[in-house]
């Protein structure tokens, strides 16, 4: 090989090995200007999204501040406190509804929120049980055909003296009650079994917790609803276990529902986190009062710090 092939070969190696060599430390350089500026950019944040479903217990009623004060809210700031992320809270219950109103709700798309979230809560029933009073009241209001924006005194009177003399029949006010709330009871069975199979229908990965009935009369409370308060007491604790064995039974079906036990929460509580004893206007002379079974604001933190709780052993 003569000195001027041999010298040509050089200048090639020389080249190939500088054009590795220049390759090479542009990519050095690349992968460090990412990594500083991985250095000086914060992380995106961690978000995670929370849906709660249910009547006026998840709704907050009775509180100054619902989107502060109702247990959503309130697991909310634990959840964040604990995790250090940020939690979204979509609640989407309503006052009044039973469960016959939650699942035409979900099945008209009110939730929209539901297919992305990481954790479902339901709280749902109550009103299948103490909706049936409601019910009579309204009931009473149709028959007189009572216009909340013109009623009057004698109207209240006459209202109020007739349901005063059926409360005296404790017989027939019961049997009465006990109707609708073996049909109601029926009916709960029934939505919650759809209520659940929407959910994992829409959504396949996020914890579902379904909490119990917690029961807002002791033996001595007065509620006005029937004229023997011991004897009404029995009657209202005894549905209530049975609603409370239809959403167990639930939970005992589907393994994936973390069934949270309200009602033994508020048990352990005296006096009775609820919000009880209290008046409102019906015109500008009468006031009534009622026994308003809602809990109060430390009732909405017993309801968070049970849920969190289980929240503590299932996430």
């Amino acid at each position: 090989m003569n000195l001027k092939r041999i010298l040509s070969l050089a200048a090639v190696c020389l080249l190939l090995t500088g054009c590795g060599a220049a390759s090479g430390t542009a990519e050095l350089s690349s992968g460090q200007a990412a990594e500083t500026a991985a250095e000086t950019e914060p992380p995106a944040p961690v978000e995670k999204s929370m849906v709660t479903l249910g009547d006026s217990i998840s709704y907050g009623y009775g509180m100054e501040n619902v989107d502060e004060q109702r247990y959503s809210a309130l697991l909310k700031k634990k959840l964040e406190q604990r995790d250090g992320i940020i939690w979204n809270d979509y609640n989407y219950a309503l006052s009044g509804d039973d469960s016959s109103d939650l699942l035409y709700k979900l099945q008209s798309g009110h939730a929209l929120r539901l297919p992305s979230s990481d954790v479902i809560i339901v709280c749902i029933g109550a009103n299948n049980l103490l909706g049936v009073y409601s019910q009579y009241m309204q009931g009473k209001a149709e028959q007189y055909e009572i216009d909340p924006e013109s009623v009057t005194d004698e109207q209240i009177a006459e209202i109020q003296a007739q349901i005063e003399s059926e409360m005296q029949d404790q017989e027939q006010m019961t049997q009465m009650f006990q109707e609708r709330i073996d049909e109601n009871l029926v009916q709960l069975e029934s939505d919650l079994e759809a209520i659940y199979q929407y959910i994992r229908e829409k959504n396949t990965k996020a914890d579902v917790y379904f909490l119990n009935i917690y029961n807002p009369y002791k033996r001595d409370t007065v509620t006005g609803i029937m004229n023997d308060d011991a004897a009404f007491y029995e009657f209202a604790t005894s549905n209530l276990e049975r609603a409370n064995e239809i959403i167990s039974d639930l939970a005992d079906r589907h393994e994936d529902i973390i069934l949270v036990d309200i009602a033994n929460a508020f048990t352990c509580i005296n006096p009775l986190p609820v919000i009880g004893n209290s008046e409102f206007a019906l015109t500008d002379n009468q006031t009534m009062s009622f026994y308003d079974p809602h809990p109060n604001e430390a009732g909405q933190r017993v309801i968070a710090d049970t849920i969190y709780a289980e929240m503590g052993i299932h996430t």
